[in-house]
């Protein structure tokens, strides 16, 4: 059990006390349950607590400044954030200015010490570097001998550079930075973030070191949970493997070296102690950790991020498993326990992610409750909250707006590599092929009948331009159709099936290049030409472009059924799916549902699951299921569309993991 050491807020500030202070680890433990209601509900800080309120240090600071010399203000990305003191300033070695050889370069670079619950100087916080301090940041690294970077930031976000790229553009090539050569070997992407090898040479010693880039971090909020969890168990698997040859601080860098890195500082310190102890002490850390360093989580949402993330860590735990144990862990979860709540494994898991649900308002989902756009909607009950919507880009005439029904949805590897959406209504299928088109879909995959993937719904024909418009501004790579109901006007076909070519509203056309139909699989390629129709874009003499897309339609997967009648037809589609966008890039999959939740979620799932077998030999649906329900919680929406995600992962690695390995 995971006790939480707690304090009462309102009679302490959050403002770190004079340089040189120490802070007692004095806490009151609390019974789990009593930690669960705590978590769920973060502590609140009134106004009088919140850091900026108080000025009296940054007075400080602003006079620390003045007496800087003038070449070291120029490093400064935030006049407010230095270290506090000179007993946790990270000294560099001193050396002559490559710039001015007789001069000796200064030996000061804005980072602190920082300790771990239980190690000191275990982390060192230092802010993004800007172009004169990119040779410093390396001098630290090789100076402290650490074995990685943490960066949290990306390099231009909200209009702005949040930090230079101070790592080479090309793999294998290598650059100087200040006498330090740098050679990125491996870059390994994944949704939220890169994992990146990097070989330091100075004179005639190399070392090899790793840098986490968290790419998600959204810039005015907090990233989720789950994710953040994943990136730091990822971290700590890698330097654990490494051969201990340097056992220096971790270098955690946001953009100023203040609020993200103490996210991650005040997550990663309170697991390693949860560990060993089984305790959390958030509190008395970030108390701790702002002695060390000024503006260490600067938010109230920060600070209960931290609570949130940490609560997942208790309820959910790791769930991922190596494959080697994936049969046998399944015969573990089918079985049912007695006494208790007499729930197998599967069952308890489910629970636990309806529980975490995210719940989005009307507000969350204005786009889609708007007068012009609620004839969109098969349902009004599944609308696409507005920050996790492609917008349509194609102009389609005055009266077209920029709405579809769909979500992204995040893969294993990439980020919004899915598109889910409804078949087209009678109003939307000009939106579907603008979908297409301005996503750069080249992949459609559906089922026999009705944000790398887009998950929207079955089209009705005033929708189906909207679909084909989402498909060409996207540049999605393909559309998967998971539904093939009769002809009706309910469901009116999108994609023309036999003709050569048809028009979907008044800017795309789609034509019909080549068609395969296999046993329980048909699938065409088509080629989208749009029309300039906008008056702006005539004069200027703007040409659009052609684009290409497959379309995949699973027949086996009958009307009423939860699950498809052949396990190996949905796995093959696939792949058929993954070896046409290696072909053709790696754009957004559209995935079509018949109203837009069910069976696209068993496809995006059990696809990152795929994933990360190939990628990491690890299986984690848990993980999955609760990523795909990110942005539209009505996917996998029933305990058997989830057991089946498992049944699918089974059925890839005992027919397809090693013949499709050897070919990656």
């Amino acid at each position: 059990m995971v006790e939480l050491r707690s304090h009462s807020v309102e009679r302490t500030t959050l403002e770190p006390p004079p340089a040189g202070g120490m802070v007692s680890r004095q806490s009151s433990t609390v019974s789990r349950r009593k930690r669960g209601r705590r978590s769920r509900s973060a502590p609140r800080l009134s106004d009088s607590n919140k850091p900026k309120k108080h000025n009296k240090y940054l007075d400080t600071a602003s006079s620390s400044i003045s007496a800087l010399p003038g070449r070291i203000q120029l490093t400064m990305l935030n006049s407010g954030l230095i270290p506090i003191d000179d007993y946790n300033r990270v000294v560099l070695e001193p050396r002559r200015d490559p710039d001015s050889p007789d001069a000796i370069e200064s030996d000061y670079i804005n980072a602190s010490y920082v300790d771990s619950l239980l190690k000191p100087n275990a982390y060192i916080v230092t802010q993004g570097p800007n172009e004169r301090t990119v040779p410093d940041l390396w001098r630290m690294v090789w100076k402290e001998r650490s074995p990685c970077i943490v960066m949290l930031t990306k390099t231009f976000d909200f209009i702005k550079v949040m930090c230079v790229q101070y790592w080479p553009v090309q793999l294998d090539k290598e650059e100087s930075y200040g006498g330090m050569h740098v050679t990125v070997l491996k870059e390994e992407q994944l949704a939220n973030f890169v994992i990146r090898s990097i070989r330091l040479r100075h004179g005639t010693e190399e070392r090899s070191i790793l840098q986490f880039h968290y790419t998600e971090w959204p810039c005015h909020s907090c990233p989720f949970s789950n994710a953040i969890l994943e990136f730091r168990r990822r971290m700590r698997i890698c330097l654990s493997n490494r051969v201990p040859d340097l056992d220096g601080p971790i270098i955690v860098h946001c953009s100023d070296g203040a609020g993200r890195s103490g996210v991650f500082l005040a997550i990663d310190a309170n697991i390693e102690l949860a560990e060993e102890d089984g305790v959390f002490d958030v509190y008395g850390y970030l108390k701790k950790i702002r002695q060390a360093r000024r503006g260490l989580i600067e938010t109230v949402d920060q600070y209960k991020f931290v609570y949130d993330t940490l609560e997942e860590y208790v309820s959910c735990g790791y769930s991922a498993f190596p494959v080697s144990e994936l049969s046998q862990r399944l015969k573990e979860k089918a079985v049912r326990v007695t006494g208790g709540d007499k729930l197998n494994d599967y069952q308890r898991e489910f629970l636990q992610i309806c529980r975490q649900v995210p719940k989005f308002t009307i507000g969350d989902c204005a786009g889609g409750h708007r007068a012009d756009n609620r004839h969109k909607n098969r349902d009004v009950m599944i609308v696409p909250p507005d920050n996790f919507r492609p917008y349509l880009t194609s102009f389609q005439g005055n009266a077209a707006t920029d709405y579809i029904n769909a979500v992204f949805v995040d893969g294993y590897n990439r980020s919004k590599e899915y598109i889910v959406t409804e078949w087209p209504l009678r109003a939307t299928p000009s939106d579907f092929w603008s979908l297409v088109y301005d996503f750069g879909c080249n992949s459609i995959v559906g089922y026999s009948h009705p944000r790398e993937y887009i998950v929207t719904e079955w089209v009705l024909p005033p929708s189906v331009a909207d679909l084909w418009s989402l498909v060409y501004d996207y540049d999605c790579a393909a559309v998967v159709v998971l539904c093939n109901p009769d002809a009706s006007p309910n469901f009116p076909p999108f994609w023309p099936e036999t003709t050569r070519s048809r028009r979907y509203g008044t800017v795309f056309t789609v034509e019909h290049i080549s068609h395969q139909h296999y046993q329980n699989i048909k699938s065409w390629i088509f080629r989208i030409n749009k029309k300039i129709v906008s008056l702006t874009e005539l004069m200027a003499g703007v040409k659009a472009e052609s684009k290409t897309c497959q379309l995949f339609q699973l027949t086996c997967w009958p009307a009423g059924y939860k699950v498809p009648t052949s396990t190996n037809a949905l796995v093959e589609l696939m792949n058929m799916v993954e070896r046409w966008r290696q072909r053709s890039g790696y754009g957004p999959v559209v995935v079509v549902s018949p109203d837009g939740q069910c069976r696209a979620g068993v496809y995006c799932a059990a696809n990152a699951c795929i994933e990360q077998v190939i990628q990491h030999g690890e299986v984690d649906v848990f993980q999955a299921v609760k990523t795909v329900r990110r942005h539209r919680p009505q996917l996998i929406s029933n305990m058997m569309e989830y057991k089946y995600c498992y049944d699918l992962v089974l059925h890839y690695v005992l027919h397809y993991l090693n013949k499709d390995t050897s070919t990656h």
